[in-house]
């Protein structure tokens, strides 16, 4: 497996290679690793989900490791280093399709005064992937000159390499888009970069040409890590007792607001940046089963 792992490498992404080396390392050798590749049953694999389900491990977690699994045989039988694929004949757990949770209204509000407190700069930061529905990757990695013409220019995003630090690529479907902001959308960023500004001009450095209007160093150079929203959301929830919410919350809240009122998927669909609508109504159809119902209450008195 670890030969395997060194040939595929290449050709993954930087996230995806750290979530392969976590499972390969934790999961799958400790469990697999004194067996020869010939030896290995479904019966092992079954009895490994067994056991990583009842240590806490969720049913897609479990799915994401056999899929590991499953490919590594895949890719031995091609080599002609066993003859059989024991992951097609395992029984993974079920993933049950979950109901996204996005905040409320007044649990936002509290979140954001939260995040004020500790810097404005993670008001700005929330606010606006409330508003928006951008992934943390993409808000991470805007620069100014995105932030321009009553809206947002989503070109890119903030990823993870393999020696742990970060770099820009193209957003998660390879496709650009543009958000539109309203008038407090827009005052959110020019705040923002006002605040940059101030930070680098009290140290007497300026800020860069085209900075990161979220950064986490004052000429705006260098970007803040899309870990530090993640976990920081993640403390002030907890403490509010909102244990169901985490940063991807509020890109729900997003398109829930706007399926909600009655916008069509196409539009929903553009501004999250997803493939295609159907993308859109999968995630969200619990949204559209409410208006469904609303639908039905309204053409009742017909």
């Amino acid at each position: 497996m670890s030969e395997w792992f060194e040939r595929v490498v290449p050709g993954l992404a930087p996230i995806t290679v750290i979530g392969y080396q976590g499972r390969i390392r934790r999961q799958i050798l400790p469990a697999l690793g004194d067996l020869a590749i010939g030896e290995v049953t479904a019966s092992h694999l079954d009895w490994l989900y067994q056991d990583l389900v009842a240590q806490g491990s969720s049913p897609a977690s479990m799915r994401q490791t056999h899929a590991i699994i499953r490919r590594f045989f895949n890719q031995a039988m091609k080599w002609g280093w066993t003859e059989s694929n024991p992951a097609l004949w395992a029984s993974p757990p079920r993933v049950t399709t979950l109901t996204v949770v996005a905040p409320t209204r007044e649990q936002l509000i509290q979140i954001v005064e939260r995040a004020k407190a500790l810097h404005p700069q993670w008001e700005a930061f929330f606010v606006l992937a409330a508003l928006t529905g951008m992934r943390r990757g993409e808000l991470c990695a805007l620069h100014w000159d995105d932030c321009s013409d009553g809206g947002i220019k989503v070109t890119k995003s903030l990823i993870y390499t393999s020696a742990g630090g970060t770099r820009e690529a193209p957003t998660k479907t390879h496709q650009g888009r543009y958000v539109a902001l309203d008038e407090f959308g827009c005052s959110v960023v020019s705040e923002q970069q006002e605040r940059l500004r101030q930070a680098s001009r009290s140290l007497g450095i300026g800020h860069v040409g085209n900075p990161y209007p979220f950064y986490s160093s004052p000429d705006g150079s260098v970007p803040v890590h899309p870990d530090s929203p993640s976990k920081l959301f993640r403390r002030i929830a907890d403490n509010l007792g909102y244990r169901e919410l985490h940063l991807h919350s509020l890109r729900h809240f997003a398109a829930t607001q706007l399926v909600a009122a009655g916008m069509d998927i196409r539009t929903v669909s553009g501004r999250l940046g997803h493939a295609d609508a159907s993308t859109t109504l999968r995630v969200y159809s619990h949204v559209l089963e409410t208006n469904n119902q609303e639908a039905a209450a309204i053409m009742g008195p017909c």
